[in-house]
């Protein structure tokens, strides 16, 4: 926990061993659900990505999933959110996606990606990612201090 505190990481240290790291688990359940969404044609590869770092993405990059639900409650939190809009949300999961990683699926997602990545080399992508990370820890480390 000190080392990775040390090197400006937020660790966390799981209450019971799982399989994968629970951050790893959350990526992997958000990218099935894209999957379904592109293989289904409700959006492309790029607009999926868009979808993401316009909305929640933005989102998650200040509160995580319970504090936006919680906050979503308005003034009755999470209780009044799950009373009312979170109500029926077992029916939404059951709507999630389930989709095969076909031959088909893999090379519709390989040749979407090349069609709206492929303008630039992987060099580039890499240092456009760190730069808006960097912005953004930037920008949260300043809003951190300013609460202090």
């Amino acid at each position: 926990m000190q080392f990775f505190e040390s090197v400006s990481r937020v660790p966390i240290v799981l209450h019971k061993p799982i399989l994968a790291f629970a951050a790893n688990r959350l990526q992997s359940a958000l990218l099935r659900e894209s999957v379904h969404l592109v293989r289904e044609g409700v959006v492309t590869l790029e607009e999926l990505d868009r979808v993401v770092t316009h909305s929640i993405g933005l989102r998650w990059a200040t509160v995580g999933p319970f504090l936006a639900f919680h906050l979503g409650g308005g003034h009755g939190g999470l209780r009044k959110w799950l009373g009312t809009l979170g109500a029926g949300i077992e029916r939404g999961w059951e709507e999630l996606g389930r989709p095969s990683m076909d031959e088909g699926t893999v090379n519709s997602l390989i040749e979407q990606a090349e069609a709206a990545y492929g303008s630039r080399t992987y060099a580039e992508w890499v240092r456009v990612r760190d730069a808006k990370q960097t912005a953004i820890l930037r920008a949260l480390a300043d809003v951190d201090r300013n609460e202090a």
